[in-house]
């Protein structure tokens, strides 16, 4: 009786889907896929997803002989100061979409199906099991309030559900208020965030894995790791959407 019932129960579900399709995020287009789809299958081809060849230290693409490589020309020197990275498309095209969606758009039914494309990307990553905590990337109380959740935090807790990880938001937090990184360039991204960041001392002698909706000069995760490791933290890691 147990198969048959998950057999009825799948094919109602696939029913269900037939009557009540959801929208591809981007293009609308209806999707009568059973299961967690949310784009349709032309969107999904359009979309930068980066796959092998990605430098391991800041998860940029760079090319066939990346596997060779312990980091790129973008971070260079270490000065980003992550053990390892890996991010699930660059941010252009569709990916630049779904994240501004979800960051600007309070469009939450995105966590769900973004989480779970860096739940994989991690479990694919060099270091997956090699760590101790998951920590957001979080925003300032005020961002907070104006967009009504944080959208680091929320990706952050689905990965760690999905994972079976701990994560915790009070390890890392946005203590100083700071212009937003994308209206400034390279050397004032970097200036922006000194001490906009605080570190709980619980995280000493942890490897953490710092998670955020998109990662674009590597600014914030570098001030982020950087307080990190001040605090005592053993080794930290990122993981983004996009790159």
């Amino acid at each position: 009786m147990g198969l048959i019932g998950q057999i009825a129960r799948e094919a109602r579900d696939i029913a269900f889907a037939c009557l009540t399709p959801t929208r591809c995020r981007l293009c609308r287009a209806a999707l009568f896929a059973h299961g967690n789809a949310f784009l349709c299958s032309d969107c999904a081809g359009k979309v930068p997803w980066i796959g092998p060849g990605a430098c391991p230290t800041c998860g940029y693409p760079a090319g066939p002989h990346a596997v060779h490589l312990k980091e790129c020309r973008r971070c260079h020197g270490g000065w980003m100061g992550l053990r390892g990275a890996v991010s699930v498309a660059m941010y252009r095209h569709g990916a630049k979409v779904l994240v501004t969606a979800l960051k600007f758009g309070g469009e939450e039914e995105l966590i769900r199906p973004m989480a779970g494309l860096m739940a994989e990307r991690y479990r694919a990553a060099p270091f997956h099991g090699k760590l101790d905590l998951i920590a957001p990337v979080s925003l300032h109380p005020k961002r907070r309030r104006e967009r009504g959740f944080d959208q680091a935090a929320v990706l952050a807790e689905r990965v760690a559900r999905t994972c079976g990880l701990e994560w915790s938001s009070a390890c890392l937090e946005r203590v100083r208020w700071t212009v937003p990184q994308a209206s400034l360039g390279r050397g004032q991204r970097l200036t922006n965030l000194e001490g906009a960041f605080r570190a709980d001392p619980a995280v000493a002698g942890r490897r953490v894995l710092l998670v955020d909706d998109v990662m674009t000069t590597g600014a914030t995760m570098a001030e982020c790791a950087r307080v990190l490791k001040a605090a005592g933290a053993r080794a930290v890691y990122g993981l983004t959407f996009a790159r």
